[in-house]
Parts: structure tokens; C-alpha cells; sequence
């Protein structure tokens, strides 16, 4: 007698009763779940029951992020391929209200980029022509969040110069490692009119003006700027700007800030400086945070070996344009040049509840800590963050 074979396994776990009650879930809480997986992962999810075949079509968010792969399912053969499949076959009446990827990985003919089975192994054949057209497609499917992450391994800047951002819907766009030429900033401020976060971090700006009336949130961390570039944004209620390089950007017509860190290094800020290209580590690349911690303020920063003495740049009116804020972060080296010079022109901080200062303060028989208190008649707390030795 042959023996009997094992019935195969239910693609869905059934509980005691029988019952399968996560397919029983609405939509909207099953979409929740599916926003933690890669595209990939969430279209193999057809396969579990008839309630999940086109489940993954109306899905809302769109993650394309090939790193972490420690953490997520091995990439389809040709991720390229499958990528444009998968946004042509969604249903044509689902938003697509996130989308997360990375930008284009170092060409195979590249020799500079050393071998990694964590990236070379599967299908990274994907092109910057395709990254632009995937933003694209998430744009016309009236995308409320962009996020577009450096590839670890690519050492040179993408930028969205073919990508027409004009979108009465985008509200978070977070960029890394990205150049923003004039044409781009110019969209940004006149032709996305709902846009309320913009995030920047490794990116290059070669303009002059970023001015947005719904701004509401703006962070700047380690960013090149090419050119004197001024902020102007009335409903800015959030600002971190944390060690340009280059120059510092100047800000105005901020009337409803209400928190801000500013994080500046002398050293950084002249035409002779250069960035140091440091190879990440793929291990630690935070490609699975969405979150904007504050350890940028605090991170010990390599800088130029030694400062030539050139003019510090940028940083016009940087004091005063932080005038109604009720929180302010300003971290230097003691002797720095710009919060020091904008100083001079010290204005009335009538809002200002908290208060944080760095080396800098404590320079010139504690003029600029003096000075502050003098100017802060409402002043709570009170906290300096200094060097230990």
C-alpha cells in the first residue's frame, strides 16, 4: 500500500476554526500591511487566495528600494522590467500615493565601484532613464510622496533635470545625494503648490531662490550649495539646516517659524573646501528610515585639514530670519564667523521659549550668550552644548 501523501500546505494560515481571518480585513488595513514590503514582495501576495489576486494593484505605496536586502525578498531577475509591469498593470482609478526607490546603480562598466554580493548578485539593471519615468508615472497617478534615496554604491549625483515636478497633489518629497539645478527649484516653488515637507540631505543646489508659500517643513542637512541661495517661506513652521558645504544658504520671510536648528562649520563654508567622498557602509545604510532623527547636530563631522583663511560664505540675515521662533538650535566652534557676525544685528526674541547654543557662545567674555539672554525676554530653559576635553 503506497503511502498517503500530505496535503499541501494552505497558502493562507487558517485559524482554529477555519476561518482566515486576515483576508477578512478591509482594504485599507491590508494596504497598511503591504506598505512595509518591497514591490516585489507585495505582488507575490496574489498568489495567497482568491481575496489577495488583485489586492496588490490598488496598493498605495510603492517601494522600489533594492537596499536592506537582508531584510526583504530576493529581486526579481530583471527588477527593470518587472518594475514597469507592475506600475502598467495597477488599476487605473488607484492612487499611487508613495513611492520610495533608489537612485540608478553605477553602470557595470564602471571599475571604480568594488564587487558586493549584496548588490551585484540579482537584478539591479535598472537605468536613471528609468528612475525618471517611474517618478514620472507616480507623479501622474497623483503621488502625495516622493522619496528618492541615493544608491549606496554610486558615488555620483542623480538630478531630476528631465523629470517635470508639476503636481497640485505632491506633499513630501525627500531627496538624497541628488543635484537640484535652477529649473527644479524653480518648479518646487511654483508649480507645487501643496508641497508642505521638503527634505535634502547630501544633495547639491546650484540656484538662487527656493520660495514656497505651503512649506511648512524644511530640512537641509550636509547639502553643497553652488551659489548664494535665499529661502523665502511665510508658513515655515520647522527648519534644520545642518553643515552646508560651501556656503550657508540665507533665509527670509519666515513669520510662522516656530522651531529651528542651524549647525554650521567654518570649514566648510569657502571656495576652497572639497568633500570627502567616504564610501557607506551597505550594512548600515538607512534606507528603511523615514524618520529625521537629530543626530545630525551632534555627529562629528571630518572636516578640511586646515582652514585657508578664505571668506566664509553665505549666511546673510541668518539671526534675524529666526526671530519668532519659540525653539533655536545653533551649534559652531567657538571663534565662528557668520552667527557671530549676524549677531551684530541681534532682533527681539519675544517668542523664544527654548533655547541651545554651542561653543561659540562662550568666545569674548561670553558676549553672544549675554547678548542672547538680553534679547530673550520670555527665555524658559537654557541648554549649552559644549566640547568636552
Amino acid at each position: 500500500m503506497s503511502p498517503r501523501k500530505k496535503p499541501k500546505a494552505e497558502a493562507v494560515s487558517l485559524d482554529a476554526a477555519g476561518l482566515d481571518r486576515l483576508s477578512a480585513l478591509p482594504d485599507d488595513l491590508l494596504h497598511a500591511v503591504m506598505s512595509f514590503l518591497r514591490a516585489w514582495e507585495v505582488a507575490r501576495t496574489c498568489v495567497l487566495s482568491r481575496r489577495w489576486r488583485t489586492l496588490w494593484a490598488s496598493a498605495p505605496c510603492v517601494d522600489l528600494r533594492v537596499c536592506c536586502k537582508a531584510r526583504h525578498r530576493r529581486l526579481p531577475t530583471r527588477l527593470a522590467n518587472f518594475t514597469n509591469h507592475f506600475l502598467l498593470l495597477r488599476e487605473a482609478s488607484a492612487p499611487l500615493d508613495a513611492l520610495r526607490l533608489l537612485s540608478s546603480p553605477p553602470r557595470q562598466d564602471v571599475p571604480y565601484m568594488p564587487y558586493s554580493p549584496q548588490y551585484d548578485d540579482d537584478g539591479e539593471d535598472y537605468s536613471s532613464e528609468d528612475v525618471e519615468m517611474w517618478i514620472r508615472a507616480a507623479i501622474n497617478r497623483r503621488a502625495r510622496f516622493i522619496q528618492l534615496s541615493h544608491h549606496p554604491r554610486d558615488d555620483d549625483l542623480s538630478d531630476l533635470d528631465n523629470v517635470p515636478l508639476v503636481s497640485c497633489h505632491l506633499k513630501h518629497l525627500h531627496l538624497s545625494g541628488t543635484m537640484l539645478y535652477d529649473k527644479t527649484l524653480r518648479q518646487l516653488s511654483s508649480h507645487c503648490p501643496s508641497l508642505q515637507v521638503l527634505e535634502l540631505k547630501d544633495c547639491s543646489l546650484d540656484g538662487p531662490h527656493i520660495s514656497s508659500a505651503s512649506l511648512i517643513t524644511l530640512t537641509m542637512v550636509e547639502c553643497r550649495f553652488i551659489r548664494d541661495l535665499t529661502v523665502a517661506a511665510p508658513n515655515l513652521i520647522s527648519l534644520r539646516c545642518v553643515n552646508p558645504y560651501h556656503r550657508a544658504p540665507s533665509f527670509e520671510d519666515m513669520a510662522s517659524l516656530a522651531t529651528a536648528t542651524i549647525v554650521l562649520n567654518d570649514s566648510f563654508l569657502h571656495d576652497e573646501f572639497e568633500e570627502r567622498y567616504v564610501e557607506p557602509d551597505p550594512e548600515v545604510f538607512e534606507c528603511d528610515s523615514d524618520s529625521n532623527d537629530d543626530s545630525d547636530a551632534d555627529s562629528d563631522l571630518s572636516t578640511c585639514d586646515e582652514f585657508y583663511g578664505d571668506k566664509v560664505l553665505g549666511g546673510q540675515n541668518v539671526i534675524r530670519s529666526l526671530s519668532n521662533a519659540t525653539s533655536l538650535e545653533l551649534i559652531a566652534d567657538a571663534e565662528e564667523v557668520i552667527l557671530n557676525r549676524e549677531l551684530e544685528m541681534c532682533p527681539v526674541f519675544s517668542n523664544l521659549k527654548v533655547l541651545s547654543l554651542g561653543e561659540w557662545c562662550m568666545a569674548a567674555d561670553l558676549h553672544p550668550l549675554v547678548l542672547f539672554l538680553q534679547h530673550a525676554p520670555n527665555l524658559e530653559r537654557l541648554f549649552l552644548k559644549l566640547k568636552t576635553v
